[in-house]
């Protein structure tokens, strides 16, 4: 008489530990795009520092996972301005700004920590290219050189496919500033006239990242 209750009772826990189980299971990772506002602050360049202020970066990429672990990789494209500082070498006026446009590849780990949060690292690397514009020239000059960076970021779901996130960072190109992207010999009242070291930048600021998959018709399934 008390075999019957037992495998009754068994069968619930069963299912209960089963669907324990099924609350449980994280999101998996999907094909999405990021979109990011940063602020590039330059370090180890006194020199660009000094003559340049810092307008903003734009940053665009598309990611694709390459397993379920959170391992893929990435491609995308950076935009950055900074103004020039038209009297910081006075008496010269260099009124104008300097465009950076950044094009890269990337492999990144992803991971989520709950049904609506994740965290992402990535290692990016390409070519960036810069256009001094600036009056002491009579025409744009350019530079390009290899681009490295590593970055952070955290992710919360707004909806199912839309996530807002915080990141922060460092990138460096492998390309130096000399008097002649200003179309100067040297700069004013400065000894520091040979070339700087490569351009370095601390990165901060916010994005959204939006999955390539159809949301649940109802509630959060994932």
């Amino acid at each position: 008489m008390m075999r019957k209750p037992i495998a009754v009772m068994f069968a619930v826990a069963l299912c209960t530990s089963g669907m324990a189980q099924e609350s449980k299971r994280l999101p998996e990772v999907k094909p999405n795009l990021h979109g990011w506002l940063l602020l590039p602050i330059p370090v180890g360049v006194p020199i660009f520092n000094d003559v340049t202020e810092t307008v903003g970066q734009l940053d665009l990429r598309f990611q694709m996972p390459l397993s379920k672990k959170g391992y893929g990789l990435g491609a995308g494209v950076k935009a950055s301005l900074f103004d020039l500082e038209e009297n910081s070498l006075a008496p010269e006026n260099i009124a104008g700004d300097v465009e950076r446009w950044t094009f890269y590849g990337q492999a990144q780990y992803e991971r989520y920590t709950g049904p609506r949060t994740y965290y992402q690292l990535a290692a990016q690397f390409g070519t960036s290219q810069y256009t001094w514009s600036c009056a002491t020239c009579a025409e744009p000059t350019r530079q390009q050189g290899f681009f490295w960076g590593l970055n952070a970021s955290y992710y919360l779901h707004a909806t199912d496919n839309l996530a807002f996130g915080v990141m922060v960072g460092y990138e460096q190109d492998a390309a130096r500033m000399t008097p002649q992207q200003l179309c100067l010999d040297g700069y004013p009242g400065r000894t520091d006239n040979g070339p700087s070291a490569h351009y370095g930048y601390l990165t901060a600021g916010l994005g959204f990242s939006t999955r390539f998959m159809r949301s649940p018709d109802a509630g959060p399934g994932w």
